[in-house]
Parts: structure tokens; C-alpha cells; sequence
């Protein structure tokens, strides 16, 4: 059994009050991170590090890199403590601020890219986000059937953009996992 599997499960007892991911996403995650050979990868929205853990497990083996941005620096404290338990914080990096402010301020090139934050402001992330997506990169957002009616720009801007090709897979509460193409 790996180092971060007790944490996981203890974590997904919590699952509801974190509003964290349900596992199998978290699997889908590790899966994409895996079959790209992600190096670097950004999520907006830490909680208290659920997801967190899964994409950094994917990466370790990859031996890649995570950015993951939280606004709540209780949060944040607490998704630190649980990837330090879990083995893997020096595969992450947390930062602490608002996701809008943060963004800009990354210089990596992303591989894939994971919106789990406000959901009115996925379009504003992924555009931010978009000049460091590689060709070829992915974006997953996630709770695209439960909260849709408040993601309407972010919906539109995805299906509508010609350098991504995006699709609606309804995994848990959904997830648009988009595919950026050459410029």
C-alpha cells in the first residue's frame, strides 16, 4: 500500500463538509497526469487537499511538478500537513492567495490544468491560465452538470474556442476535460 492511501480514505470521510472530488475522478485525474507524462501541472482550488494528494501520487511517478492555489489559508495549512503525512509534499508547491492574482504570477508550462474553485470564475482561470497550456495540454473542470448554471461563459467559451476541443463526461458532478491544440 502506498504512503498516501490512509489518507485518502481517512480524507474522503470528510468528502461533503471539503466538497471535495469523488475518488473516481481522482483516478481520472491520475490516469490523464500518467498517459501524458504530465511534468507540471496547476490546480485552482486545494480544500484541504484531497485532489491535491491525487495529482501529486500521478506525479511523483512522473517525477512532476504541482502549483496548486488555495484562498484559505486554514485550508491550505491543513492540505500541507496532509501531503507532508502523505509523502509528498516536495512534490508540490501551495500557494496561498486569490487563484486570479496567482495565476499570472506562474512561469511553468502546464501540461494539464485542474478548475475546482469558484465556478463563476472558471472562464477568468483558464484564460489566465492559457498562454502557459502547452499544445496538447488538458483542462479538466470540475462540477460541470451539478453547478453548470453557474459556469454559462465558462460552457461556452470551451465549446466555442477553436484552439480547444472539450467534451462533457458525466463522471460524479461532471467534468469538461478540454484539449488545447496547436496555435
Amino acid at each position: 500500500m502506498e504512503q498516501y492511501e490512509p489518507v485518502l480514505k481517512r480524507l474522503e470521510k470528510t468528502a461533503k463538509q471539503y466538497t471535495n472530488i469523488a475518488p473516481e475522478n481522482g483516478q481520472f485525474l491520475s490516469i490523464l497526469i500518467q498517459s501524458i507524462q504530465a511534468r507540471n501541472v496547476l490546480e485552482v482550488g486545494t480544500s484541504n487537499g484531497y485532489s491535491t494528494i491525487w495529482l501529486a501520487a500521478a506525479l511523483k511517478k512522473t517525477r512532476g511538478k504541482l502549483i496548486t492555489l488555495e484562498f484559505d489559508p486554514t485550508r491550505a495549512a491543513e492540505a500541507k500537513a496532509h501531503l507532508q503525512e502523505a509523502g509528498l509534499e516536495n512534490v508540490v508547491e501551495i500557494r496561498v492567495g486569490n487563484a486570479l492574482d496567482e495565476i499570472p504570477k506562474c512561469d511553468a508550462t502546464f501540461d494539464l490544468v485542474f478548475l475546482d474553485a469558484e465556478k463563476d470564475e472558471y472562464r477568468r482561470y483558464l484564460e489566465l491560465a492559457l498562454p502557459n497550456i502547452r499544445p496538447g495540454g488538458l483542462i479538466v473542470a470540475d462540477d460541470t452538470i451539478t453547478m453548470r448554471d453557474e459556469m454559462p461563459d465558462y460552457i461556452e467559451f470551451v465549446f466555442n474556442t477553436p484552439t480547444l476541443h472539450s467534451v462533457d463526461i458525466p463522471l460524479d458532478d461532471g467534468i469538461i476535460l478540454s484539449y488545447r491544440t496547436e496555435l
